[in-house]
């Protein structure tokens, strides 16, 4: 089964009835199902400060224990990062002319040691690269 990466945006928009993705996010369910969905240790960061700052704490908490639910369900696949791929997401960073965040750069370099090329994501930050190592363009699936 091929693998997917879950980006925060993902994560925002399927929690947020009011982001304008909201409802994108919903219908999204289905096609993900049809892959092994991952989750990197720097995304579930990246979400759970999210909440915090913009919800409350309580409330990230109890989407922290969700989501490590579904990791220990092996419905939700948690990668971690590791100096292989901190590295390669420096070679990210120093590649592309668009500003990347770090945690997008380790997106990719996991994207590359998983050997997918599939996201999903609404931060467009993701289109028009191609992996480096993997050597594939990454596709959101959400434009499938």
């Amino acid at each position: 089964m091929e693998k997917v990466l879950l980006d925060t945006s993902y994560f925002i928009a399927y929690l947020n009835k009011n982001d304008k993705y909201h409802s994108e996010a919903l219908s999204l369910s289905k096609k993900i199902a049809e892959f092994e969905s991952v989750i990197t240790d720097y995304i579930l960061d990246e979400l759970l400060t999210f909440l915090i700052y913009r919800i409350n704490k309580n409330y990230a908490i109890n989407i922290a224990k969700t989501i490590l639910n579904k990791i220990d369900n092996e419905e939700l696949t948690l990668y971690m990062i590791g100096i292989e791929t901190l590295n390669g997401a420096l070679n990210y960073l120093a590649r592309y002319d668009k500003k990347l965040s770090f945690t997008d750069c380790t997106t990719l370099s996991s994207m590359d040691k998983l050997r997918t090329q599939f996201i999903v994501s609404f931060n467009s930050d993701f289109d028009d690269i191609t992996l480096i190592e993997f050597k594939k363009p990454v596709i959101n699936i959400r434009y499938l």
